[in-house]
């Protein structure tokens, strides 16, 4: 059997520690309080299908990093178990079952396939559980959770560097203030995007695409 190994980065480690739980050990205590004290805060959080999904694709090399809200919840989902989890390593390529939802949120705007664009993206969750809605409660049960803590910690430490000293494109697409991110970072390569549903846009889709042909990154 291959040996999945993580970067030594603090998020990477942070999920090595995560193993087949469905929940971050560190997260734990926050969702047996909300049970123990009839809070409901996390309710709207999916925990005994599959495990956490913090990020899709090679969040350790990408290119161009997407910072999203949560993922979308689905029973269909169930049967992935395993693929999830080789997720939270951040080298693998994005999981070919989710292209029908990168394409259009990605995949048209970068005007790209996502078989070209898969090691090459990486979408990255603030909050790793995932639900069919995020409601106002499941934001406020989120703020205070360890691995959400660690995603802020990620995108001010390490992928906002990167950015500003265009190694990686990265946009900001939903749960700004979750993230604890607003526009006002003087950087060609940040970008803030408010389109529903996370979709890129044309515009942001054709400077992403110039930065990454510019660089030789990524050609069509």
């Amino acid at each position: 059997m291959t040996r999945v190994t993580h970067s030594n980065s603090h998020l990477f480690r942070f999920w090595g520690r995560c193993g087949a739980n469905h929940i971050h050990p560190d997260d734990k205590p926050f969702f047996d309080h909300d049970v123990q004290h009839g809070q409901k805060l996390a309710r709207d959080f999916v925990t005994d299908a599959y495990g956490p999904w913090p990020f899709d694709g090679p969040l350790e090399t990408a290119k161009v990093v997407v910072c999203y809200a949560n993922p979308l919840y689905s029973p269909a989902d169930r049967v992935h178990q395993n693929l999830i989890a080789k997720q939270r390593t951040g080298t693998e390529p994005l999981p070919q079952p989710w292209y029908p939802y990168y394409r259009p949120r990605i995949g048209v705007a970068l005007g790209a396939e996502m078989t070209d664009l898969c090691e090459v993206v990486s979408l990255f969750n603030v909050c790793p559980y995932p639900s069919v809605t995020m409601a106002d409660r499941a934001i406020r049960f989120a703020s205070g959770l360890p691995s959400v803590w660690a995603a802020q910690k990620h995108l001010r430490e390490v992928l906002i560097p990167k950015a500003r000293a265009q190694e990686i494109f990265l946009v900001i697409a939903r749960k700004h203030q979750l993230w604890g991110a607003v526009d006002g970072f003087e950087s060609p390569n940040i970008a803030f995007s408010r389109n529903i549903g996370g979709h890129l846009g044309q515009e942001l889709g054709k400077q992403i695409r110039k930065w990454l042909e510019g660089g030789q990154i990524w050609k069509s």
